[in-house]
């Protein structure tokens, strides 16, 4: 997974081959933490998880993702 920090955003990308998008979860936690599951056990894509901390400028009400079939991309908005 890579983050790339932009004055108006946090880009997060994760490759993700072998998932179909609705075995993807995305949550946030204690208003500071993106939390991201795939599992593809019936697809074969297997287990992923990653905990993703934010500062404060995070505005996790607003997160936006895109998923193409193979690249997950996390859109999360700097205030």
């Amino acid at each position: 997974m890579t983050v790339d920090t932009t004055p108006s955003a946090y880009i997060l990308e994760a490759y993700l081959p072998g998932y179909q998008r609705d075995e993807i979860t995305l949550s946030t936690r204690k208003k500071r933490i993106l939390h991201v599951v795939a599992d593809g056990f019936v697809s074969g894509g297997g287990h992923f998880e990653r905990r993703v901390s934010f500062g404060y400028d995070a505005d996790m009400s607003r997160v936006r993702a895109e998923f193409n079939g193979c690249m997950l991309k996390i859109t999360v908005p700097r205030r």
